[in-house]
């Protein structure tokens, strides 16, 4: 096969491999303009801050990570002092996570960030093409997960590109 700058046409046809090279493309573009809060994390603190105090397994749910992915997430935000971890009244095996001051603030600097790479990322999109981008997603999610379905109606944080 020779060297070439072309993509087979049966997966240029296909949704789920565009979807996954546009994933790609974001986490490259992220890594590029020197993004410092990643979508882990951000998905972490804001649940934090729209659920309050919970517990790991809780927001590993919420957001649809994996358990131990979770815990090295909040062993990072812990660190950096944006979380605090304090036993479960309940049950002292258990952990709540709440959000620390500096969490809400860091949280929302990271925000403004994401929003900014976001708009930058997406640029070749208009604001409704933007929109129905994201309506599109989560229909096809939501068939797959009810958490995605009850949020469709919800605008979310991030504003759609200039």
């Amino acid at each position: 096969m020779s060297e070439s700058r072309h993509l087979p046409s049966r997966l240029l046809a296909l949704p789920m491999y565009l979807m996954l090279a546009l994933t790609r493309e974001g986490y490259r573009h992220a890594v590029r303009t020197k993004v410092r809060m990643r979508m882990p994390q951000y998905a972490v603190l804001a649940s934090l801050e729209e659920f309050g105090p919970c517990s790991q397994k809780a927001i590993a749910a919420c957001v649809g990570f994996d358990k131990s992915d979770v815990t090295k997430i909040i062993n990072d935000l812990e660190t950096r002092g944006l979380v605090r971890r304090t036993a479960d009244a309940e049950d002292n095996r258990r952990h709540r996570v709440m959000l620390t001051p500096k969490g809400r603030q860091e949280l929302r600097l990271g925000e403004r960030e994401l929003a900014a790479s976001m708009r930058d990322f997406l640029r070749g999109l208009n604001v409704q093409e933007y929109r129905q981008l994201r309506r599109l997603l989560l229909q096809a999610i939501g068939v797959h997960d009810d958490r995605f379905r009850s949020n469709r109606s919800s605008g979310g944080s991030f504003p759609p590109p200039s």
